[in-house]
């Protein structure tokens, strides 16, 4: 990756931590100068604030995402994150090959490159990869700081690019999509535009089909986009019971290459996050 680009990006980030860490010095005055209470307030209102915009998935606070598709009409995207897997990609493909969907597969670095074979099959069957870090670090990705994540987007980019080098990703998705002060900083400056979700069942941590479907259902609605994962144990029938769904819902599950969204698109909301 551009020793440049990464260079100016880190310096970036930094000096975002420094603006963030500026309300500290208003803590320690008010504390030296006997003003406690005024002190655990200002505190308690910055913490509080870093929290909801690191660890609540859908908060834009901290850059533009993706929540839904912002063109008007009947259409709703599936995407599929946590791949390659050597079993569940060639079955899901087969799917979604019955069932004519173009899906959005953010793949992880590492697991791409021990199956890039699957990878160049993705893209050769006319769906779209994106990047979902290179070792996909669910319950430390909302605290890395800027080297450590620099390398976890931009090691996923550069790994998918060699890949694919004539489809690379142009979408990034935070792991459990959490994301702190530097995540959308380092995704724009490696072109790339961050993407959530509004329609899923949770099927990461379930294992009850229909109630995971039952879930997508409810969110189901033109502009959704549909969140299911590869990797787990009930992957692919998760995968069967979610096409089948759209294919009956009457809603266009579009391609992701048609996706070509302009920077004052990037934050879309329509209603409560799920």
């Amino acid at each position: 990756m551009n020793a440049a680009l990464r260079a100016r990006s880190l310096r970036r980030a930094y000096f975002r931590f420094a603006l963030a860490l500026a309300p500290a010095a208003g803590v320690v005055w008010l504390a030296w100068n006997g003003y406690a209470l005024g002190a655990a307030l200002l505190f308690c209102t910055v913490l509080t604030t870093m929290m909801i915009g690191t660890l609540v998935p859908r908060c834009a606070l901290f850059g533009r995402m993706i929540k839904q598709l912002p063109q008007a009409g009947n259409e709703v995207l599936l995407t599929i994150d946590d791949g390659p897997h050597p079993q569940h990609t060639p079955a899901i493909l087969d799917l979604l090959d019955q069932h004519g969907i173009k899906a959005l597969f953010f793949l992880i670095g590492e697991r791409a490159a021990q199956h890039p074979q699957l990878v160049r099959d993705i893209s050769a069957r006319g769906h779209e990869i994106g990047n979902h870090t290179q070792t996909h670090p669910a319950g430390t990705f909302w605290m890395l700081g800027p080297v450590r994540l620099w390398r976890e987007i931009a090691g996923c980019q550069e790994a998918l690019t060699a890949l694919c080098p004539e489809h690379p990703p142009r979408f990034f998705r935070p792991p459990a999509g959490h994301h702190n002060l530097f995540t959308a900083l380092f995704a724009n400056a490696l072109g790339l535009k961050m993407m959530l979700w509004s329609a899923r069942g949770f099927d990461g941590v379930l294992t009850d089909v229909p109630a995971i479907t039952q879930r997508i259902s409810r969110r189901l609605e033109a502009g959704a986009i549909v969140l299911i994962h590869e990797g787990t144990p009930v992957a692919v029938e998760v995968a069967q019971s979610v096409t089948a769904l759209l294919e009956g819902s009457g809603l266009k599950c579009i391609p992701p290459a048609s996706l070509a969204l302009r920077d004052d698109e990037v934050v879309v909301e329509r209603r409560a996050a799920p």
